[in-house]
């Protein structure tokens, strides 16, 4: 993993992603979940090196530290308190984690299925 900045600059980090629907859309979204840690996570496109940044309680985003590209998403307690109590989540993620549930590995959404978690990413450039 490579060193965090010093400051994570959140106009900049918005900046570098106002094609995130584009590069959700082309580079396709892979979700995996850790039921042991009720852990979901979320990588755009290829997984690549990349810094954490906590947003919220248990919710943190993967920047990549030399574009500021939000590429990954790790949702801490995800089905106990994310699936639970958020009515955005769960109308965004629920269908698509019931199938991630059954094939018990990583899937992959591609296109407009892939579109649909961007109101999540989209949080990290705010």
């Amino acid at each position: 993993m490579k060193d965090k900045p010093d400051i994570l600059n959140g106009e900049a980090v918005a900046r570098a992603n106002i094609d995130l629907a584009e590069r959700l859309f082309k580079e396709g979204v892979s979700v995996s979940y850790d039921e042991d840690g009720d852990t979901l996570f979320l990588t755009i496109g290829e997984a690549t090196e990349a810094i954490s940044e906590q947003l919220v309680d248990g919710i943190y985003f993967r920047i990549e530290p030399n574009t500021l590209k939000v590429v990954g998403c790790v949702i801490i307690r995800f089905v106990s308190d994310i699936l639970a109590n958020n009515k955005l989540a769960r109308k965004l993620l629920q269908e698509g984690f019931q199938q991630l549930r059954q094939q018990r590995d990583t899937i992959r959404w591609e296109g407009l299925q892939a579109q649909r978690v961007q109101p999540l990413f989209a949080l990290a450039s705010r």
